[in-house]
């Protein structure tokens, strides 16, 4: 009885060994793998881990460290910390080391922050940096991973550079308003405005003038005098609609809401008439243009879903090329209800009433 009781108490302590031999085992093939870990992220040329002290000296310098900074251990290791940071963040830098070191609560450690580091030749380049932080025998150690991020950089910069150019293209297109909401909406509202002004010109004759030019001619002096037009467009705050042909249609009031709208739209014609009186003194093709001005409500929005197009429609717009269709040469042909916006600003010369194909007899005036 007493013999089996020993041969219990022996498998007893026998299996509490084996279990404590196995645990160990256990627990070094962990600390093992642990530091494989380690070797392998110290000896990593992707990230440069640093380790330093309270002194803010380099007690540890890794391949990754070497590889990307420039410096072997050996040049930097008892060296102050400043010797990788960039001189205008050494002040930054030590008032955050010395907080650190006084226990107060960290702003940079466990986060990822992006800096400014310098590397052996002086180059300064972007980095991001993970901070960490221990105490040790009462002292408190610092250790770093540190990452070059120029390509990253680079790519961003060519990202927002592209990103620039498609906005700028969709402004081309439409109102900033209306580009906004359709790149945060994936839509744009109709929207009806009450009271607008739209400029619509054409040239005389100019079915004539296409036969007696060569057609890259012909676009050439067209793409040459719309630009100037867009350029008016934009001094005076005025929303280019589209090109038809010969035609060019503007209008003033939306989608930002103005009340001198009809004002600003007689003296961008104004403009557009010097520019051409000034253009034809010096070339050889003479370009007549009629401008004709209506105010009115209208209605505009986005139309189709590929190639986008910010038009306008209403009566306000027909009645609009009716009024162009029946001025002169040269001559700013405004409707009654133009005139009414702007009489007492502007001469104005009464023509009475004059028929305008679909619409009958209109009140027009002559701007002077």
């Amino acid at each position: 009885m007493a013999e089996n009781d020993s041969n219990k108490d022996t498998n007893h302590y026998d299996s509490i060994i084996n279990s404590n031999i196995s645990k160990k085992k256990d627990f070094e093939s962990l600390i093992q793998e642990q530091n494989k870990r380690f070797q392998v992220i110290c000896s990593s040329k992707n990230d440069a881990i640093i380790t330093s002290d309270e002194s803010k000296r380099i007690l540890f310098w890794n391949i990754g460290a070497e590889y990307i900074f420039g410096y072997t251990s050996e040049e930097v290791i008892g060296k102050s910390m400043t010797l990788i940071i960039p001189k205008q963040l050494h002040e930054r830098h030590n008032n955050g080391m010395d907080r650190m070191n006084k226990r107060k609560p960290p702003r940079v450690v466990g986060k990822i922050v992006e800096l400014m580091a310098i590397k052996k030749d002086g180059e300064e380049f972007p980095i991001e940096l993970t901070l960490g932080s221990w105490d040790n025998n009462g002292k408190r150690y610092y250790s770093g991973i540190i990452r070059d991020i120029t390509e990253k950089k680079q790519a961003e910069k060519i990202i927002l550079n592209e990103k620039k150019k498609s906005d700028e293209l969709l402004l081309n297109i439409l109102p900033k308003r209306v580009a906004d909401e359709l790149k945060s909406t994936g839509k744009a509202k109709t929207k009806k405005h009450e009271n607008v002004t739209i400029l619509f010109t054409d040239f005389m004759d100019f079915t004539t003038l296409v036969l007696s030019i060569a057609p890259v001619k012909l676009v050439q002096e067209l793409n040459d005098i719309f630009g100037h037009f867009d350029d008016i467009m934009e001094e005076f705050q005025i929303e280019k609609i589209k090109t038809i042909g010969d035609a060019y249609l503007a209008v003033c009031g939306l989608p930002e809401e103005n009340s001198d709208h009809a004002i600003r739209c007689i003296d961008a014609a104004k403009q557009m008439i010097l520019f051409l009186e000034d253009r034809n003194s010096k070339n050889e093709i003479q370009w007549k243009m009629r401008i004709g001005i209506h105010s009115g409500p209208i209605v505009a929005g986005v139309v189709g879903k590929k190639k986008y197009a910010y038009d306008i429609f209403g009566d306000t717009v027909n009645t609009a090329s009716r009024i162009e269709t029946n001025g002169e040469v040269g001559k700013i042909n405004i409707s009654q209800t133009t005139y009414d916006l702007i009489k007492g600003k502007y001469n104005c010369f009464p023509r009475g009433q004059i028929y305008a194909k679909g619409k009958g007899n209109l009140n027009m005036y002559f701007v002077q």
